[in-house]
Protein backbone atom coordinates (compact mmCIF):
# COMPACT_ATOMS: atom_id res chain seq x y z
CA UNK A 1 0.00 0.00 0.00
CA UNK A 2 1.36 3.40 -0.98
CA UNK A 3 2.10 5.61 2.02
CA UNK A 4 1.88 9.40 2.23
CA UNK A 5 5.09 11.34 2.81
CA UNK A 6 6.62 10.11 6.06
CA UNK A 7 6.73 12.90 8.67
CA UNK A 8 9.95 13.49 10.61
CA UNK A 9 10.23 11.47 13.82
CA UNK A 10 13.43 12.91 15.35
CA UNK A 11 13.57 16.55 14.18
CA UNK A 12 14.43 18.68 17.18
CA UNK A 13 16.21 15.73 18.81
CA UNK A 14 18.83 14.38 16.43
CA UNK A 15 18.98 17.49 14.24
CA UNK A 16 17.40 21.00 14.23
CA UNK A 17 13.68 21.26 13.56
CA UNK A 18 13.99 24.83 12.25
CA UNK A 19 14.59 24.80 8.50
CA UNK A 20 17.03 27.72 8.38
CA UNK A 21 19.05 26.38 11.28
CA UNK A 22 19.10 22.87 9.78
CA UNK A 23 20.18 24.17 6.37
CA UNK A 24 22.96 26.22 7.97
CA UNK A 25 24.14 23.34 10.14
CA UNK A 26 24.34 20.83 7.29
CA UNK A 27 26.16 23.34 5.09
CA UNK A 28 28.62 24.09 7.90
CA UNK A 29 29.28 20.39 8.45
CA UNK A 30 29.91 19.88 4.73
CA UNK A 31 32.19 22.94 4.62
CA UNK A 32 34.21 21.53 7.52
CA UNK A 33 34.44 18.01 6.09
CA UNK A 34 37.59 16.25 4.95
CA UNK A 35 38.41 17.39 1.40
CA UNK A 36 36.92 15.49 -1.53
CA UNK A 37 39.34 12.87 -2.86
CA UNK A 38 38.07 13.22 -6.43
CA UNK A 39 36.88 9.68 -7.03
CA UNK A 40 33.18 9.02 -7.46
CA UNK A 41 31.71 7.11 -4.51
CA UNK A 42 29.72 4.02 -5.38
CA UNK A 43 28.70 3.45 -1.77
CA UNK A 44 29.23 4.93 1.68
CA UNK A 45 28.91 3.68 5.26
CA UNK A 46 28.01 6.60 7.53
CA UNK A 47 26.90 7.09 11.17
CA UNK A 48 23.41 8.01 12.31
CA UNK A 49 23.58 9.53 15.79
CA UNK A 50 22.55 13.09 16.61
CA UNK A 51 24.39 15.61 14.46
CA UNK A 52 26.18 17.07 17.47
CA UNK A 53 27.83 13.68 17.94
CA UNK A 54 28.29 12.16 14.49
CA UNK A 55 27.22 14.85 12.02
CA UNK A 56 30.77 15.84 11.12
CA UNK A 57 31.84 12.25 10.46
CA UNK A 58 28.73 11.73 8.29
CA UNK A 59 29.50 14.97 6.44
CA UNK A 60 33.00 13.65 5.67
CA UNK A 61 31.29 10.97 3.58
CA UNK A 62 28.64 13.14 1.98
CA UNK A 63 31.34 15.64 0.97
CA UNK A 64 32.88 12.96 -1.28
CA UNK A 65 29.61 12.62 -3.20
CA UNK A 66 28.47 16.21 -3.59
CA UNK A 67 30.70 17.06 -6.56
CA UNK A 68 29.16 14.21 -8.59
CA UNK A 69 25.75 13.73 -10.18
CA UNK A 70 23.35 11.17 -8.74
CA UNK A 71 19.70 10.67 -9.58
CA UNK A 72 19.07 8.02 -6.90
CA UNK A 73 20.36 7.59 -3.35
CA UNK A 74 19.65 4.21 -1.74
CA UNK A 75 19.41 4.68 2.03
CA UNK A 76 19.91 1.44 3.95
CA UNK A 77 18.83 1.85 7.56
CA UNK A 78 19.04 -0.46 10.51
CA UNK A 79 16.11 -1.59 12.63
CA UNK A 80 15.91 0.10 16.04
CA UNK A 81 12.15 0.15 16.54
CA UNK A 82 10.50 -3.04 15.22
CA UNK A 83 11.96 -5.94 17.27
CA UNK A 84 9.99 -8.68 15.51
CA UNK A 85 10.96 -7.55 12.00
CA UNK A 86 13.76 -9.52 10.31
CA UNK A 87 13.39 -8.84 6.58
CA UNK A 88 13.95 -5.77 4.44
CA UNK A 89 11.28 -3.07 4.45
CA UNK A 90 11.09 -0.92 1.31
CA UNK A 91 9.27 2.40 1.77
CA UNK A 92 6.58 2.89 -0.87
CA UNK A 93 5.21 6.40 -0.73
CA UNK A 94 5.55 10.04 -1.60
CA UNK A 95 8.78 10.68 0.25
CA UNK A 96 10.47 11.53 3.53
CA UNK A 97 9.61 14.92 4.97
CA UNK A 98 12.20 16.94 6.89
CA UNK A 99 12.18 20.63 7.87
CA UNK A 100 13.81 21.23 4.45
CA UNK A 101 10.82 19.77 2.57
CA UNK A 102 10.04 16.37 1.07
CA UNK A 103 12.76 14.16 -0.36
CA UNK A 104 10.95 12.27 -3.12
CA UNK A 105 11.02 8.47 -3.11
CA UNK A 106 11.71 6.78 -6.45
CA UNK A 107 8.58 4.66 -6.39
CA UNK A 108 9.48 2.85 -9.61
CA UNK A 109 12.78 1.70 -8.06
CA UNK A 110 11.01 0.78 -4.82
CA UNK A 111 8.43 -1.30 -6.69
CA UNK A 112 11.19 -2.90 -8.73
CA UNK A 113 13.09 -3.99 -5.63
CA UNK A 114 9.94 -5.42 -4.08
CA UNK A 115 9.24 -7.42 -7.23
CA UNK A 116 12.81 -8.63 -7.60
CA UNK A 117 13.61 -9.74 -4.06
CA UNK A 118 11.34 -12.03 -1.99
CA UNK A 119 13.04 -10.91 1.24
CA UNK A 120 11.61 -7.42 0.74
CA UNK A 121 8.27 -6.20 2.06
CA UNK A 122 6.39 -2.90 1.89
CA UNK A 123 5.49 -3.04 5.60
CA UNK A 124 5.72 0.64 6.65
CA UNK A 125 6.03 0.01 10.40
CA UNK A 126 9.83 -0.36 10.54
CA UNK A 127 10.09 3.13 8.98
CA UNK A 128 7.65 4.99 11.21
CA UNK A 129 9.99 5.86 14.09
CA UNK A 130 13.33 4.76 12.61
CA UNK A 131 15.98 7.50 12.74
CA UNK A 132 18.88 5.81 10.92
CA UNK A 133 17.49 6.74 7.50
CA UNK A 134 15.86 10.00 8.55
CA UNK A 135 19.10 11.64 9.74
CA UNK A 136 20.70 11.02 6.32
CA UNK A 137 17.89 12.72 4.38
CA UNK A 138 18.85 16.37 5.10
CA UNK A 139 22.34 15.59 3.79
CA UNK A 140 20.77 14.29 0.56
CA UNK A 141 18.64 17.42 0.30
CA UNK A 142 21.62 19.78 0.72
CA UNK A 143 24.49 17.83 -0.84
CA UNK A 144 22.60 16.17 -3.72
CA UNK A 145 19.55 18.37 -4.40
CA UNK A 146 17.04 16.78 -6.74
CA UNK A 147 18.16 13.21 -6.19
CA UNK A 148 15.37 10.78 -5.35
CA UNK A 149 15.75 8.33 -2.49
CA UNK A 150 15.07 4.63 -2.01
CA UNK A 151 14.71 3.96 1.76
CA UNK A 152 15.15 0.36 2.94
CA UNK A 153 15.24 -0.79 6.57
CA UNK A 154 17.37 -3.93 6.98
CA UNK A 155 15.86 -5.91 9.84
CA UNK A 156 18.80 -8.23 10.61
CA UNK A 157 22.33 -9.19 9.62
CA UNK A 158 21.41 -12.63 8.28
CA UNK A 159 24.16 -13.63 5.80
CA UNK A 160 21.70 -15.15 3.33
CA UNK A 161 19.49 -12.08 3.22
CA UNK A 162 22.45 -9.70 2.87
CA UNK A 163 24.13 -11.78 0.14
CA UNK A 164 20.88 -11.90 -1.85
CA UNK A 165 19.82 -8.29 -1.35
CA UNK A 166 23.15 -6.71 -2.33
CA UNK A 167 23.27 -8.10 -5.88
CA UNK A 168 19.52 -7.56 -6.36
CA UNK A 169 19.97 -3.93 -5.38
CA UNK A 170 22.96 -3.58 -7.69
CA UNK A 171 21.00 -4.95 -10.66
CA UNK A 172 18.14 -2.57 -9.91
CA UNK A 173 20.24 0.60 -9.69
CA UNK A 174 22.73 -0.22 -12.45
CA UNK A 175 20.76 1.90 -14.92
CA UNK A 176 20.79 4.88 -12.54
CA UNK A 177 23.46 7.31 -11.42
CA UNK A 178 23.11 5.77 -7.97
CA UNK A 179 24.77 6.11 -4.59
CA UNK A 180 24.26 3.41 -1.94
CA UNK A 181 24.47 4.62 1.67
CA UNK A 182 24.50 2.26 4.65
CA UNK A 183 23.63 3.91 7.96
CA UNK A 184 25.61 2.41 10.84
CA UNK A 185 27.21 3.54 14.06
CA UNK A 186 30.09 1.46 15.44
CA UNK A 187 30.91 0.24 18.97
CA UNK A 188 28.27 0.76 21.65
CA UNK A 189 29.11 1.45 25.28
CA UNK A 190 32.71 0.29 25.89
CA UNK A 191 35.26 2.63 27.44
CA UNK A 192 37.11 5.04 25.15
CA UNK A 193 40.27 3.02 24.47
CA UNK A 194 38.32 -0.18 23.81
CA UNK A 195 36.03 1.72 21.45
CA UNK A 196 38.97 3.05 19.46
CA UNK A 197 40.48 -0.44 19.16
CA UNK A 198 37.21 -2.10 18.19
CA UNK A 199 36.26 0.62 15.72
CA UNK A 200 39.66 0.51 13.99
CA UNK A 201 39.33 -3.25 13.52
CA UNK A 202 35.78 -3.00 12.17
CA UNK A 203 36.58 -0.06 9.87
CA UNK A 204 39.58 -1.95 8.48
CA UNK A 205 37.33 -4.91 7.71
CA UNK A 206 34.68 -2.69 6.13
CA UNK A 207 37.28 -1.04 3.89
CA UNK A 208 38.47 -4.46 2.78
CA UNK A 209 35.20 -5.01 0.87
CA UNK A 210 34.92 -8.57 2.18
CA UNK A 211 31.59 -9.21 3.94
CA UNK A 212 32.80 -12.52 5.41
CA UNK A 213 35.87 -10.81 6.86
CA UNK A 214 33.65 -8.16 8.43
CA UNK A 215 31.50 -10.83 10.05
CA UNK A 216 34.58 -12.60 11.40
CA UNK A 217 36.03 -9.37 12.72
CA UNK A 218 32.82 -8.43 14.52
CA UNK A 219 32.58 -11.92 16.03
CA UNK A 220 36.19 -11.73 17.21
CA UNK A 221 35.69 -8.29 18.74
CA UNK A 222 32.60 -9.47 20.59
CA UNK A 223 34.67 -12.33 22.05
CA UNK A 224 37.60 -10.11 22.98
CA UNK A 225 36.32 -9.31 26.46
CA UNK A 226 35.90 -5.58 25.97
CA UNK A 227 33.86 -4.53 28.98
CA UNK A 228 30.54 -2.89 28.13
CA UNK A 229 30.72 -3.68 24.40
CA UNK A 230 27.13 -4.34 23.36
CA UNK A 231 27.64 -4.27 19.58
CA UNK A 232 30.45 -3.44 17.15
CA UNK A 233 28.15 -2.05 14.46
CA UNK A 234 24.47 -1.40 15.03
CA UNK A 235 24.03 -1.28 11.24
CA UNK A 236 25.90 -4.47 10.44
CA UNK A 237 23.11 -5.60 8.08
CA UNK A 238 23.07 -2.36 6.05
CA UNK A 239 26.88 -2.37 5.91
CA UNK A 240 26.96 -5.95 4.59
CA UNK A 241 24.34 -5.16 1.95
CA UNK A 242 26.16 -1.99 0.88
CA UNK A 243 29.51 -3.81 0.61
CA UNK A 244 27.95 -6.60 -1.46
CA UNK A 245 26.11 -4.13 -3.71
CA UNK A 246 29.22 -1.97 -4.13
CA UNK A 247 31.30 -4.95 -5.29
CA UNK A 248 28.58 -5.92 -7.76
CA UNK A 249 28.59 -2.33 -9.06
CA UNK A 250 32.34 -2.41 -9.67
CA UNK A 251 33.88 -1.14 -6.43
CA UNK A 252 37.48 -2.28 -5.95
CA UNK A 253 38.60 -0.06 -3.09
CA UNK A 254 37.48 0.97 0.37
CA UNK A 255 38.70 4.16 2.03
CA UNK A 256 38.28 5.02 5.71
CA UNK A 257 37.63 8.77 5.67
CA UNK A 258 37.34 9.52 9.39
CA UNK A 259 36.37 8.12 12.74
CA UNK A 260 35.57 9.41 16.23
CA UNK A 261 33.40 8.56 19.21
CA UNK A 262 31.14 10.31 21.67
CA UNK A 263 33.97 10.44 24.21
CA UNK A 264 35.78 12.94 21.99
CA UNK A 265 33.32 15.61 23.10
CA UNK A 266 34.53 17.91 25.90
CA UNK A 267 31.64 16.72 28.07
CA UNK A 268 31.64 13.17 26.72
CA UNK A 269 31.68 10.22 29.11
CA UNK A 270 34.83 8.29 28.23
CA UNK A 271 33.73 5.31 30.29
CA UNK A 272 30.73 4.59 28.00
CA UNK A 273 30.96 5.71 24.38
CA UNK A 274 29.47 5.16 20.93
CA UNK A 275 31.77 4.99 17.89
CA UNK A 276 31.31 6.60 14.48
CA UNK A 277 33.11 6.15 11.17
CA UNK A 278 32.84 7.09 7.49
CA UNK A 279 33.88 4.63 4.77
CA UNK A 280 33.77 5.18 1.00
CA UNK A 281 33.78 2.52 -1.73
CA UNK A 282 34.95 3.36 -5.24
CA UNK A 283 36.51 1.87 -8.35
CA UNK A 284 39.91 3.59 -8.28
CA UNK A 285 42.94 1.41 -7.52
CA UNK A 286 42.98 -2.00 -5.87
CA UNK A 287 42.46 -3.09 -2.29
CA UNK A 288 41.77 -1.01 0.81
CA UNK A 289 43.15 2.45 1.46
CA UNK A 290 43.74 2.47 5.21
CA UNK A 291 45.91 5.58 5.48
CA UNK A 292 43.21 7.44 7.39
CA UNK A 293 43.49 4.93 10.21
CA UNK A 294 47.06 6.05 10.92
CA UNK A 295 45.86 9.56 11.76
CA UNK A 296 44.11 10.70 14.96
CA UNK A 297 40.31 10.43 14.93
CA UNK A 298 38.64 13.22 13.00
CA UNK A 299 37.18 15.09 15.97
CA UNK A 300 34.66 17.89 15.56
CA UNK A 301 32.41 17.15 18.52
CA UNK A 302 31.90 20.12 20.76
CA UNK A 303 28.48 20.27 22.40
CA UNK A 304 26.13 17.95 24.27
CA UNK A 305 23.59 16.03 22.23
CA UNK A 306 21.83 12.70 21.97
CA UNK A 307 23.87 9.70 20.82
CA UNK A 308 22.30 6.55 19.43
Amino acid sequence: MRQPARPPAVAGQFYPEDAKRLQAEVRALLAGAVPARGERPIALILPHAGYVYSGQVAADGWRQAMDHRYDLVVLLGTNHTAPAFAGASVFIGGGFRTPLGVAEVDEQAASGLLAAEPDCTSDPRPHEREHSIEVQVPFVQVALPGAKILPVVIGCEDPGLCSRLGPALARLVARHKALVVASSDLSHFPAYADAVASDRAVLTAMAGLDPDALRRTIAAEMRAGRRGLDTCACGEGPALVAMTAAKALGATRGTVLSHANSGDMPLGNRHRVVGYGAVMFGAVGEGADLAALDDPPHVALSAPGRPS
